[in-house]
């Protein structure tokens, strides 16, 4: 028997025969069974609420779909600081005249959570009318590189991977939130924007330079937030590993 062709990471050669359903983003990070979409043919204009279940595409097979799995737990534990971090916000704000208090620290895997956003925009992207990176000729298909990074069998080169955008003074409006933006040049998807529960990422797919709109900027390499609350140093979340 041939292995699935519907598979997106058939460039790898070691497929298991059944197509699984995959969740387009991880379902872990929701806490809720009903999610508002917006975005897809079918709900372009305003977002129509379906149940988790459903936000699902058969791109791949059992195996690669079981070998992603510790990208899901990265993404869940960046969630869940993100989470925490302003969880944490709103207590130390009501407290009056505050004590010395524990300053938190929270650190997230900068490689695994870059590889996260690499499987979610292809996934998303995935059979669709753009080839994903410049090194695919196919609708919908990554390239051979950009499989074996989303595996952790290669590496990005300098100037492409995950970067954090950021303007000064910026609010950081935290909510259970995945937004992704497919950027396209030409036929091709050479980048993607995220909103991950408030943060905002810029996944560079080409090692040519991007240049953000306004007074954002971007951030790469280890990464550290101090979250102010107060006037006083409150908790620090550390994006390390990059």
């Amino acid at each position: 028997m041939r292995p699935p062709t519907d598979c997106w990471a058939a460039p790898l050669g070691d497929c298991y025969q059944k197509i699984s359903r995959e969740h387009l983003v991880s379902e872990c990070l929701f806490e809720s069974d009903q999610i508002m979409v917006q975005g897809f043919d079918w709900c372009l204009n305003e977002p129509k609420s379906i149940g988790l279940s459903n936000l699902v595409r058969k791109n791949l097979c059992t195996k690669h779909n079981s070998g992603l799995s510790d990208l899901d737990s990265a993404a869940l534990h960046a969630f869940n600081v993100f989470r925490k971090s302003i969880d944490l916000n709103h207590v130390r704000e009501k407290i009056k005249r505050p004590p010395l208090w524990n300053v938190k620290r929270f650190e997230i895997d900068g490689p695994l959570l870059e590889r996260w956003f690499l499987k979610t925009l292809i996934n998303v992207c995935s059979g669709q009318k753009w080839p994903i990176g410049r090194g695919s000729h196919r609708k919908g298909t990554p390239s051979k590189e950009l499989v074996e990074i989303a595996f952790g069998l290669g590496c990005f080169r300098d100037g492409e991977g995950l970067y954090i955008t950021s303007r000064a003074g910026e609010q950081i409006d935290s909510m259970d939130r995945v937004n992704v933006q497919p950027l396209t040049e030409r036929e091709n998807v050479v980048a993607g924007r995220f909103n991950f529960r408030g943060y905002r990422f810029f996944l560079n797919l080409t090692p040519q330079e991007f240049k953000m709109d306004g007074n954002s900027h971007l951030m790469h390499q280890q990464t550290t937030f101090k979250c102010l609350v107060q006037e006083r140093l409150s908790h620090v979340i550390n994006i390390k590993g990059w």
